[in-house]
């Protein structure tokens, strides 16, 4: 089954979140939170590869509060930023906690639900995993991460963050914080790809760099056979 279902926010309010399910479930469920774009052809793409190693994902609408329903395609780039400035961060965060416990409804009270983010949802998915009870965290290019810094010495869960060599999007000096942020963290991995900047795992697009987004996707489903599926993926 794919499509958009409706799910209940903390505060009473209906939003939406498309839904990619797995032919042989594993028992794992994954929130996939897109970039500023939402959640578009290749957001979608992203939660089927998901659902095809046996996970049940989540890719919820990030703009439901301003705007609900914007999904945009690459050729609007200014329009897609613009909703990125005037996101709700810690409403969408707060979002996680419904995500998860629809999936964990679905798939079992002890189901484990990990996070895979991009651009601002790399930012949310930290957050997130300091925040709301996920079980693991996968971070891509997140975006000012430095304003967080001191609640993300707070992340215990295991976590993979992800940054390319040379995005024009995250100052070096915000890559480098983070870094050291985690540098003693047993549970927290960084990964800086060479000749990548921002975007590099947006397959079929530009700036598209497949052997790190392949790379990085397989450490991801590492993680994730690892902490989050119930049966071998």
């Amino acid at each position: 089954m794919t499509g958009f279902i409706t799910l209940t926010s903390k505060g009473g309010r209906p939003f939406e979140a498309f839904l990619a399910t797995p032919e042989t479930p594993n028992g794992g469920g994954l929130v996939i939170l897109p970039e500023v774009y939402n959640v578009n052809a290749w957001a979608r793409g992203v939660a089927a590869r998901y659902a095809a190693q046996g996970y049940t994902v989540l890719v919820p609408d990030l703009f439901w509060r301003q705007e609900p329903g914007v999904h945009l395609d690459y050729d609007q780039p200014e329009r897609a930023r613009a909703q990125g400035e005037e996101v709700d961060v810690d409403g969408v965060v707060s979002d996680l906690g419904p995500l998860a416990a629809w999936l964990r409804a679905r798939l079992g009270e002890g189901a484990r639900v990990g996070v895979v983010g991009f651009c601002l949802g790399g930012r949310i998915a930290l957050l997130g995993g300091v925040r709301e009870p996920v079980d693991a965290v996968v971070s891509y290019y997140g975006v000012k991460l430095d304003q967080h810094l001191d609640e993300l010495g707070r992340l215990t869960v295991p976590a993979l963050v992800y940054f390319g060599a040379d995005d024009p999007w995250i100052p070096a000096e915000t890559v480098n914080a983070v870094k050291a942020l985690f540098r003693q963290s047993p549970n927290v991995s960084f990964f800086r790809y060479a000749g990548t900047g921002h975007g590099f795992a947006r397959e079929g697009y530009a700036p598209y760099r497949p052997a790190a987004a392949a790379l990085a996707e397989q450490r991801a489903l590492e993680l994730f056979a690892d902490k989050i599926a119930a049966t071998p993926t």
